[in-house]
């Protein structure tokens, strides 16, 4: 049995086990999106999986459209809550039962973003993208697009069951300490394909 049919296995069995556990807390989000911020509770959102091939992703809403300005969203309180704690990634447990995600692997990006990959940073694109990915455990800073990169290289080229664990793992700690406030907030953009335009150089 190769690595990568385990590793199928694995994605299946826990996304099965996980989704079961958190479906009160999709259910519980969803309901708080609804009423308080008035908009769908979840989306889809056309990304880049395996081989740049286009999929799409299922999250909880975390932002909405600036009244006093069309063009700008801003992420709601309640938003600011899920992305903290990772609530509004629990739905993509349904992409990886489908099979376009595994738990563990490079985060999925705009397909946009393909064209302006290095050649070495394009090696990303040969897994299957993953819900958490090494590059979210080792880094605080998501707008570091060029370590961020190179991290989903290196966990490619040792890629192992025991490092998917341990990713696994690490995430569950990571969450925790944010959760405790023991861990400071991942720094993100507001304006994810702006920051990268802005800040990725090859």
């Amino acid at each position: 049995m190769t690595s990568f049919l385990i590793k199928r296995i694995l994605d299946l069995t826990i996304s099965l086990f996980l989704l079961f556990c958190s479906l009160p807390i999709i259910i519980f989000f969803s309901f708080l999106i609804l009423l308080i911020e008035r908009q769908m509770p979840i989306f889809k959102q056309k990304r880049s999986g395996k081989n740049g091939r286009i999929i799409y992703i299922y999250k909880l809403t975390s932002m909405k459209i600036n009244p006093l300005n069309h063009n700008e969203k801003y992420v709601t309180r309640i938003g600011n809550f899920c992305r903290i704690t990772k609530i509004d990634e629990l739905p993509q447990l349904l992409n990886v039962i489908e099979g376009s995600l595994s738990l563990v692997g490079p985060r999925p990006l705009y397909l946009e973003f393909n064209r302006y990959l290095s050649k070495r940073h394009k090696k990303r694109l040969l897994m299957k993208p993953g819900i958490t990915g090494l590059a979210q455990v080792k880094m605080r800073d998501s707008t570091n697009w060029i370590k961020k990169f190179n991290l989903d290289v290196y966990y490619i080229d040792n890629y192992s069951i025991k490092l998917d664990f341990y990713i696994i793992f690490m995430t569950i700690i990571m969450i925790i300490k944010l959760i405790l406030k023991k861990e400071k907030k991942i720094v993100e953009s507001s304006d994810y394909i702006k920051n990268f335009f802005e800040n990725y150089k090859k």
